[in-house]
């Protein structure tokens, strides 16, 4: 037999081979072209039975094929099917047997049947031809002849059998067409099946859903894979799942690896980096699974990739927060203790001596010992609970600046010469050196806060023998403040939190210095509440350490001076003392007294009015805080007297320094603002300085 068909063939159809719908056309075709040409049913039935089961052994064995319906003339009509389909020419051979093999059980349906090598590859022809219906003459004859062979049939019987046999074949080609009108109904449900599940698959737009052949090989790509990866169906099918693998994984051989785990287990779920089109990476959650046939053949793989990248982001973000969180907690529960530890030290000091004071057996210079001693630890804890109550401020955004025109040359001296006799104490040498004299606008009090917690640090880490070198000078459009020791330096893993609150280089209980770690936070956010910055640096342990704060210098004229007169006595004043604490009643009237005035001192509203009438008080010294009728009732009940003592002075004495505190007792009249604990020097100015000219 030959492949190729003679000259005067007639081709009918020609139809590309892709899918099974496609055989089903093709089939329908035969059928059509048969039934033109006046084939019996039966005919063909048997004609498109052989091409459809022809056609499907060879697509599904070499893949896509092209088949022809031809129409040739010899001797009757006969009608031929083509089916041809490329394969390389090392496999020829091989596929052609097996279609060969494949095709052995069709030959009894078709009058010929072949499958041969061609040019360029593999094809499968057959022929069918619808054979004449034998006449009446010819059954005649033969019974005849068979009469005259001594043989008898009868004629009738024969008929009858004839006929039988006829409507069997017809019953039998009525089965046929139903069997396949019916696969051709579920062909065309698989169809419309394979329809929806692509609009299905194309409207998931944040999965890209994709098949694989055996080897990873890209088959079909979804609406969802083109938006992720960036590839165009065309650009990609035929490609390997390598594409979309960074270099590193490549040569690892990380593909290949994930396509076995999934054929060995079934499938294969990952998380990792992915690639998309032009380069471009992104973090992917992976699923491979194996698609197999019910034989248990593997057809190929599925794969489905989604965008983790802002899930993965939110995970780092929670993880990170949740460990600065953890720290934070730490920094608290260890700020905690040592608070704990720095508050009891000094109360521990403080107790110790008062006991032994009242004991009655100490000397003089024992005696003088204890209250320095008592007066250190309490100035100490005072000094702990401002800082306390300063942080609080900043976290709370309530500290306020009280911002004025101030000589910065004034204040850093001030606290030079407060921290001296520590200094001279240690045997530290304090250098200075000022060359600046212009004016900035500040609030003094914190400014000296600032320039004494530098110079105090500086002094605790630097050990006895060392040097603190304290300049201030001009910097472009800033005044700059350095301070400078040659102590134990800061490590460099802690020099970023240096001005953390709550944070110290040494948190242990065997650290070798005290404090709270809240000093250097504080100038912190005092210099940058001025608009300025403050910055650290240290070559590292034990070589010493830098701290540099910058102001902004204003343009300012009219400097006042910030001094206070202080009278150096308060004597023939008459001072009225209103607290309803009579340790701290008995302390301010005491210290008025030293200086020369003369004190009464009650413990309520109502007394400091009987008081009044019979004291008659130049000024009064009033706490603001008292049970029933606190400061600001006594306030407004003196201005509502019908005497002279309605426009005497009021000076405010209270435990919160709070700004709003502060406003609210001077815009109700107050003629000063006085915080607890109370500098006797400091009250004794201002009482002196509202009562009139110094005395």
């Amino acid at each position: 037999m030959q492949f190729a068909i003679g000259s005067g063939d007639v081709t009918l159809a020609v139809t590309e081979l892709h899918t099974e719908h496609d055989l089903i056309h093709l089939r329908r075709q035969v059928r059509w072209a048969a039934g033109k040409l006046g084939f019996s049913a039966h005919d063909l039935g048997r004609l498109s039975t052989a091409v459809y089961e022809a056609g499907l052994g060879l697509f599904l064995d070499l893949g896509p094929a092209r088949a022809e319906v031809r129409l040739a003339d010899a001797d009757g009509p006969v009608l031929r099917v083509l089916m041809h389909a490329r394969v390389g020419e090392a496999q020829r051979g091989a596929a052609c047997e097996r279609l060969a093999s494949a095709t052995q059980a069709l030959v009894p349906l078709v009058d010929n049947l072949a499958a041969e090598v061609t040019e360029d590859g593999v094809g499968v022809w057959l022929a069918c031809c619808s054979p004449a219906e034998p006449s009446a003459e010819a059954v005649t004859a033969a019974s005849h002849q068979a009469d005259g062979d001594g043989v008898r049939t009868d004629r009738r019987q024969l008929q009858r059998q004839v006929r039988e046999l006829r409507d069997e074949l017809q019953e039998t080609n009525r089965g046929v067409i139903a069997l396949y009108t019916e696969l051709e109904e579920q062909a065309e449900r698989l169809r419309q099946a394979e329809d929806r599940l692509r609009v299905l698959l194309d409207g998931v737009h944040d999965y890209a859903i994709c098949m694989l052949g055996q080897d990873g090989e890209i088959a079909t790509w979804n609406a969802g894979a083109e938006r992720l990866f960036g590839y165009a169906a065309g650009e990609i099918i035929g490609r390997s799942v390598a594409s979309f693998y960074t270099a590193a994984d490549r040569d690892e051989g990380r593909p290949a690896q994930h396509i076995a785990v999934a054929r060995d287990a079934g499938r294969h779920e990952i998380e990792g980096v992915r690639v998309r089109c032009g380069g471009s990476t992104f973090e992917a959650h992976v699923l491979i699974t194996a698609v197999r046939r019910r034989t248990g053949e593997l057809r190929g793989f599925s794969l489905v990739v989604r965008d983790v990248t802002e899930r993965k982001r939110l995970e780092d973000d929670l993880r990170r927060r949740a460990e600065d969180l953890a720290a934070a907690n730490r920094a608290k529960e260890d700020f905690l203790a040592t608070l704990s530890h720095e508050l009891r030290t000094p109360l521990n000091a403080m107790l110790g001596w008062t006991r032994l004071l009242r004991s009655g057996r100490l000397d003089e210079a024992g005696m003088e010992k204890a209250l320095d001693t008592i007066e250190r630890n309490a100035y100490l804890q005072a000094q702990l609970i401002a800082d306390i109550l300063d942080v609080s401020r900043i976290v709370t955004g309530k500290i306020r600046m009280e911002l004025r025109p101030i000589e910065l040359r004034q204040i850093v001296e001030g606290a030079i010469d407060s921290v001296r006799p520590t200094a001279q104490a240690k045997g530290i040498d304090l250098r200075t050196s000022i060359a600046f004299s212009d004016s900035v606008l500040g609030d003094p009090d914190r400014l000296q806060q600032v320039v004494w917690n530098l110079l105090s640090n500086a002094i605790k880490f630097t050990p006895q023998g060392g040097r603190v070198s304290v300049s201030l000078d001009r910097a472009g459009a800033d005044a700059a403040l350095k301070v400078t020791d040659t102590g134990e330096g800061i490590p460099p893993e802690f020099l970023p939190y240096v001005f953390d609150r709550f944070r110290q280089g040494d948190g242990s209980v065997t650290r070798p210095h005290g404090g709270l770690g809240l000093g250097l936070s504080i100038v912190r956010h005092i210099i940058e509440l001025h608009g300025g910055a403050v910055a650290a640096t240290s070559p590292g342990p034990n070589e010493g350490s830098t701290f540099e704060v910058r102001v902004p210098v204003r343009a300012v004229q009219n400097i006042e001076a910030a001094e206070r007169p202080v009278p150096r006595t308060l004597a023939g004043l008459r001072v009225l003392v209103v607290d309803d604490d009579a340790d701290a009643r008995e302390v301010v009237s005491l210290a008025l007294a030293q200086c020369g005035a003369k004190t009464c001192a009650v413990g309520s509203t109502r007394a400091a009015l009987s008081a009044i009438e019979t004291f008659h008080p130049d000024v009064v010294v009033s706490d603001l805080a008292m049970p029933g009728e606190d400061g600001y009732v006594l306030l407004r009940k003196i201005r509502q007297l019908a005497t002279p003592a309605a426009g005497m002075p009021v000076v405010a004495l209270t435990a919160s320094g709070e700004a709003d505190d502060r406003r609210r007792a001077m815009e109700a009249g107050f003629g000063h603002f006085v915080p607890k604990p109370v500098d006797v020097e400091e009250l004794a100015a201002i009482v002196g300085s509202v009562s009139g000219p110094a005395r």
